[in-house]
């Protein structure tokens, strides 16, 4: 099995200032020339069946985005979150292994060139935190199964079905990373959005919902609850909100 490779940062610093005289190959063709040259394929110590990305669902489906994000945290399972964090890596699959899937998820037909370049920039690099966790068109998968299988890791699907339900909601559960050190925690939150349908709807302000069981919540010891009294706080937290 071949190890995941990534490329070196010339190679990235070259990409990144060179979009604009690459348009052509991010909308109908590739960059296998460049690969076979340069330093394309440093190996990690990692191996990978890397043939499975082929089967990433192109379209923006919620359905899909919880099947993409199940294949890339699976198949990249041994990484860590500082591996996970590098641009390279990332890059590597976005120009390569995974480049038509970026390019139909991503790429709109008819995109000014100024429009594509951006869209390219923000899915095709990794180049920041925000942009790897958030953007990137591969990462951001890896990132979607990561927190899911820390909250309910015998399920994780069942958790990327409400957390992918909105934009806000993902993000929350995101940028509040001690949520996956406590899993009973996170767990309840999972339920109160399977159980109150008014936390999944477009208008509802999530944020808000968070910030008074920040509020509400803080200082009680969760690890030590039973299912019951976590969901009767998070009725209390949605009836304040």
């Amino acid at each position: 099995m071949p190890s995941l490779l990534y490329v070196g940062q010339q190679t990235a610093d070259n990409l990144a200032e060179n979009i604009s005289n690459n348009l052509d190959r991010y909308k109908a063709g590739n960059f296998l020339d460049m690969e076979a040259k340069g330093d394309w394929r440093i190996p990690l110590s990692i191996d990978v069946d890397i043939g499975i990305l082929s089967s990433l669902k192109q379209n923006n489906s919620p359905d899909s985005e919880i099947e993409n994000s199940l294949l890339v945290g699976n198949l990249l399972k041994k990484i860590t979150p500082t591996v996970a964090r590098e641009n390279r890596l990332w890059l590597r699959l976005s120009h390569v292994e995974c480049l038509e899937y970026s390019r139909q998820r991503w790429i709109k037909p008819n995109m000014k060139d100024e429009d594509l370049s951006a869209t390219i920039n923000k899915h095709f690099f990794a180049s920041t935190l925000n942009r790897c966790r958030d953007d990137h068109a591969i990462s951001r998968l890896w990132w979607n199964h990561h927190i899911a299988k820390q909250i309910i890791p015998e399920d994780p699907a069942r958790a990327l079905k409400v957390m992918l339900a909105r934009a806000d909601i993902r993000l929350n559960f995101l940028e509040r990373p001690g949520l996956a050190a406590r899993p009973k925690l996170g767990k309840g939150i999972v339920r109160a959005l399977e159980r109150h349908e008014i936390l999944l709807k477009q208008e509802y302000p999530f944020r808000d919902f968070m910030k008074t069981l920040n509020l509400i919540g803080a200082g009680i010891a969760f690890e030590v609850l039973n299912d019951e009294a976590i969901d009767k706080l998070m009725d209390k937290c949605l009836k304040n909100t």
